[in-house]
């Protein structure tokens, strides 16, 4: 799970920034509170804010940082990443840092880059009493150095291992914790634990993404699709029950040529497994997904049930259905795992396209959901969310722009809030900030740009 996380100098971010899940001694929603090697976090919270306040810079800072871990090595564009609206910080360095629950240990890492060149990278086990060093590397005068704990460097043969790696193997602006994991998975342990966090514990997902080929995933997940069926029909969407509809491609296509069968069976024979080929139709946006298994490719798509006049159920395809049952069907994956699998979940914008009960009682169901494994951390607008009943007060963040253009996170614990305040009421009339200001319409003389015919 996610603990803390901390970012200087990208995007909206000019000064060193801090997000965490520490709790405060509220008493409410005991249950949402983790304890993980006597260190208490939260598995759950909401960051509110106006538009361009720095929510999504939140979100993507971190969503940086996976896919720099991911990647092995800096991306190219990250120089454009700084925060652009002071001089200063066009030359300083980019840091983040991130704190997290891993295989019964929780650790530190952090990584500091300018211009193309790692500077620092600093990986440690977290502990109340002192941090337990895992390697700790250097650029100084261009000259690169790595540390790890004593015990590791004891070894001659470590020691020199160490020295080379520094010197001859590790790029300067590749990820030694990434390097490690790939060149030399199996030999340090703390290494391989925060890489594998990295790449399947965290899940991010921004507005607009949804997940490849979910006809597929259905299908060959039965508990899915059975978590699937208990959850819409509950959601008001009118929907009965989801189907998979599964058939060989020639009797989709039916005016399609062996040739060009062919072509794709050893296309999807080349790929992994788990690989699949997936059509959007380009007006309604339904998926299809191709999938070769015993020797024939299948075409999946998804088809929703709704029950007519006479409680028969009569069959849809997705791409009739709207925008919002689109993104609650999308986010099908996602609500399991918070549910049922040891997940972190950063999800950007929650409530786009939703209308604000449904996307309100989703919430509730995870908030009151006292055996839920995951962890959700979600951006939104959608101030009846801010329910004491719902949200702790320290589950509750803001983001804000400062008059420089710069933005500051901070968590609604911060002010005296009584356990039965309307959270709701004092955020709309801007009692905690992260709300828009607008001007005075009069003052804005839109009558000089109207236009005549």
């Amino acid at each position: 799970m996610l603990i803390r996380f901390v970012a200087k100098n990208i995007f909206s971010f000019k000064e060193e920034t801090e997000f965490n899940l520490f709790p405060n001694k509220t008493q409410r929603l005991k249950h949402h509170k983790v304890v993980k090697n006597d260190v208490e976090f939260l598995r759950l919270s909401a960051i509110y804010g106006a538009n361009g306040s720095g929510k999504s810079n939140f979100i993507n800072s971190v969503s940086v940082l996976e896919s720099m871990v991911e990647k092995g090595k800096l991306i190219p564009e990250i120089e454009q990443m700084k925060f652009k609206l002071s001089d200063k910080n066009i030359s300083e360095p980019i840091s983040l840092g991130i704190e997290f629950y891993a295989k019964s240990k929780i650790y530190y890492y952090s990584i500091t880059f300018n211009y193309g060149i790692i500077l620092n990278e600093y990986l440690a086990e977290s502990r109340k009493e002192s941090d337990i060093l895992i390697f700790d590397r250097n650029i100084e005068n261009n000259a690169q150095t790595i540390s790890f704990y004593d015990e590791y460097t004891k070894d001659e043969k470590n020691k020199l291992f160490v020295e080379v790696l520094a010197e001859k193997l590790l790029q300067k602006d590749e990820l030694l914790l990434s390097f490690l994991n790939s060149k030399y998975k199996g030999e340090f342990p703390d290494v391989d634990n925060s890489f594998d966090w990295f790449d399947t514990t965290l899940v991010i997902i921004k507005p607009d993404a949804k997940p490849s080929g979910i006809a597929h995933i259905l299908d060959t997940k039965p508990k899915l699709k059975d978590f699937a069926n208990t959850l819409i029909p509950t959601l008001n969407t009118g929907i009965s029950k989801i189907e998979v509809q599964k058939k060989r491609i020639e009797d989709v296509f039916e005016d399609i040529d062996k040739k060009k069968i062919k072509t794709l069976t050893e296309d999807l024979k080349k790929n992994d497994p788990d690989t699949l080929s997936v059509l959007t139709h380009s007006e309604s946006g339904e998926e299809a997904s191709l999938s070769y298994e015993d020797g024939k490719i299948f075409v999946k798509r998804l088809v929703t049930n709704h029950l007519n006049d006479k409680g028969f159920e009569v069959e849809f395809n997705v791409g009739m259905e709207s925008d919002g049952t689109k993104r609650l069907i999308d986010y099908i994956p996602a609500l399991n795992g918070i549910i049922n699998e040891d997940r972190v979940y950063l999800i950007d914008e929650i409530e786009r396209s939703i209308h604000p009960i449904t996307i309100k009682d989703i919430i509730t169901k995870i908030s009151l959901d006292e055996v839920a494994k995951g962890q959700l951390i979600f951006t939104t607008h959608e101030s009846c969310l801010l329910d004491q009943e719902i949200l702790r007060t320290d589950e509750i963040w803001f983001a804000q722009k400062d008059v420089d253009g710069a933005s500051k996170i901070y968590s609604l614990s911060e002010y005296n809030i009584h356990n039965t305040a309307n959270i709701e009421n004092g955020y709309l009339n801007g009692r905690y900030g992260g709300i828009p200001f607008l001007s005075n319409l009069h003052d804005l003389n839109w009558h000089k740009y109207e236009i005549s015919n």
